[in-house]
């Protein structure tokens, strides 16, 4: 029984005794009321009826706070149960019991499903099979771009887990990914960040970032993607180490930027100025960790030597969008 409950069946018990000792304590007391044995009989009734008005609608009260936490409950339950039975069937969708493998529609269907029902651990673990290296000749099992929807929801789950795997995929898989395709990069972390990331997540992130623009095709669309999202950590990452090894890496991309004649890049709903990129890039730092310094200073120079090579307008679908970065 809980704190809340107790007090009340206190008081409720209380008010019971006061109504069966109170009035024969009166009729019985000496101390004498004005107008005689009538007026006392009439006193003491009227004050036990409110006596029992009261003990009546405190006991209401208790058992109707107890009504609702077990209908607060069973509703819980019966949510949770929903919610294993649908991911089961989700789970059917991915690894049907008859023989022969899933359909690729179901599988992706099974695992956006998942991510719905809160379930983004569950559906990035699968993921790690499903979309695994194939060869050209079999048919892919699962899409790039539904790979990027799942690996989204689980970097917006508030599972370090799942956030953590999602970007160890989004790593793994970064260099078959296209730096100027909107649907090849998790809108979680386009234009966007979350300082809470884990150390270990954000590193990943950011690697998966470099590792993907590298392998891009590089052109001027391409260049502007890498710079504002970037930008978008930068902005938004609380700790000094992570900005100043983020502010390395806008450095080489803003040195290759300013040789083109346009002054700002839009970012999502806002405007992102080549002053902007230019602050950010100013905050450059050493990490005092000298592996990590290692490491960003080999991402680093990976940009550098791509950066320069990022000349004329996309052509593929979408051209028009990557001036949007």
């Amino acid at each position: 029984m809980s704190e809340d409950s107790k007090k009340l069946a206190a008081a409720a018990l209380g008010v019971v005794v006061l109504v069966a000792v109170l009035p024969a304590v009166l009729l019985l007391s000496p101390v004498a009321f004005g107008g005689g044995s009538t007026s006392r009989l009439t006193a003491v009734l009227t004050f036990a009826g409110v006596l029992v008005t009261a003990s009546v609608s405190l006991i209401g009260l208790m058992l109707n706070r107890q009504t609702e936490r077990r209908l607060a409950q069973e509703q819980a339950d019966q949510q949770r149960q929903l919610r294993l039975d649908a991911a089961m069937r989700a789970g059917q969708l991915i690894s049907p019991a008859d023989s022969g493998a899933a359909h690729p529609a179901a599988m992706a269907s099974g695992l956006l499903a998942l991510t719905k029902l809160d379930n983004a651990d569950l559906a990035v673990a699968l993921l790690v099979d499903l979309w695994a290296e194939e060869r050209e000749e079999e048919q892919k099992r699962i899409s790039d771009e539904t790979a990027i929807l799942v690996i989204d929801a689980a970097l917006r789950s508030t599972s370090p887990n799942a956030q953590l795997v999602a970007a160890e995929l989004l790593c793994r898989h970064a260099s078959k990914l296209n730096v100027s395709q909107s649907l090849h990069w998790p809108s979680a972390v386009d234009g966007s960040w979350n300082p809470d990331y884990r150390p270990k997540t954000k590193l990943l992130i950011v690697e998966a970032l470099v590792r993907m623009a590298t392998a891009s095709e590089p052109n001027e669309g391409a260049l502007r993607s890498v710079a504002v999202r970037l930008y978008g950590i930068w902005r938004e990452e609380s700790r000094a180490s992570v900005r100043g090894c983020i502010g390395k890496l806008i450095k080489v991309v803003f040195d290759r930027l300013c040789q083109f004649r346009h002054k700002e890049l839009v970012h999502g709903i806002q405007m992102v100025a080549l002053s902007d990129l230019e602050r950010s890039a100013a905050s450059a730092a050493e990490n005092p960790d000298s592996y990590l310094n290692d490491l960003s200073d080999n991402l680093a120079n990976r940009l550098k030597e791509w950066a320069p090579s990022c000349q004329g307008h996309p052509i593929g679908p979408g051209a028009l969008a990557s001036a949007a970065g």
